[in-house]
């Protein structure tokens, strides 16, 4: 019995130390791991990018720079659609509404003018539209007496002159849309017309022996600008005005008075301004 009480102590003994000699093996193994070092954090700052000087680029070729102002062309009509509109226009003048000077005298006169343009056109691209139009205006004239009376020695008398003037034409256009909203509601437009023209104006004047009839026969191309405004006042239907203030014409004139040939010429000219006479307003439908 002595002897089994004393193998059980030392077996006691024996355990403890192996324990021991574990848990130190552990924390030798633990130790030797290699820690994990972090990398270092660096800050990466955004390069900002160097704006061009406002100065001029010299052009080379095709290969020119071009410069954005900040300008936005919004879309104001798209491509594939079909305009189709008129533009009317009627003025009429008579001596007994208007007050003269005090040395006119025995003033009658009585006048009017009607012009009626309808045309087509195409958008090819949005924004861009080509067509066809035409024209055709009326302008007719009375003046059955017309007295001026400055003083003793300027006085002088016109009566029994009559004016009638007809006028055909037709053009081609392309007109050139900015859109100025979001809304596809307001536009400016620019319009290059080539157009030729065709007419006649009689012009009578005197009375039975005295009387004299000229006719003018007048034939014209023309190259012109027309700017004008556009708003849409409903899904469909847009009002227009447009002016015309530059272009390029040459025109013949030939002239026959009782029925003889007088004469005939040939005009060439060029205007760079504001158009009284050609206003035009509009209404457009577009499908």
């Amino acid at each position: 019995m002595k002897h089994w009480k004393y193998i059980l102590i030392a077996i006691g003994l024996a355990l403890p130390g192996h324990t021991l000699l574990q848990a130190q093996e552990l924390d030798s193994t633990a130790v030797a791991t290699p820690i994990q070092e972090s990398a270092p954090v660096v800050s990466i700052e955004k390069e900002t990018p160097v704006t061009q000087p406002d100065t001029i680029v010299r052009k080379r070729g095709f290969n020119r720079k071009k410069y954005t102002r900040g300008l936005k062309n919004y879309l104001f009509i798209p491509k594939k659609q079909w305009i189709m509109g008129l533009t009317l226009s009627h003025g009429e003048f008579d001596s007994k509404d208007n007050n003269l000077f005090i040395f006119v005298k025995d003033f009658n006169f009585k006048g009017n003018i009607t012009t009626l343009n309808p045309f087509i056109g195409y958008f090819i691209k949005d924004n861009e539209c080509i067509g066809i139009k035409l024209g055709y205006s009326h302008l007719s004239a009375n003046l059955d007496n017309l007295s001026i009376d400055i003083d003793e020695d300027m006085q002088f008398n016109l009566s029994n002159m009559r004016y009638l003037g007809e006028t055909f034409s037709a053009s081609i256009f392309h007109r050139a849309y900015i859109g100025i909203d979001r809304n596809k509601r307001f536009g400016f437009f620019n319009e290059t017309e080539l157009a030729f023209s065709s007419g006649s104006n009689r012009f009578v004047r005197g009375s039975d022996e005295n009387l004299r009839n000229t006719k003018t026969t007048t034939s014209e191309i023309k190259l012109g600008l027309n700017p004008g405004f556009c708003v849409f006042i409903m899904n469909n239907i847009s009002t227009s005005v447009s002016f015309g203030v530059a272009g390029l014409r040459y025109g013949t004139i030939k002239q026959t008075t009782n029925n003889v040939e007088t004469g005939s010429r040939r005009s060439s000219g060029a205007d760079f301004k504001l158009n009284l006479f050609n206003i035009n307003i509009g209404m457009c439908l577009h499908i």
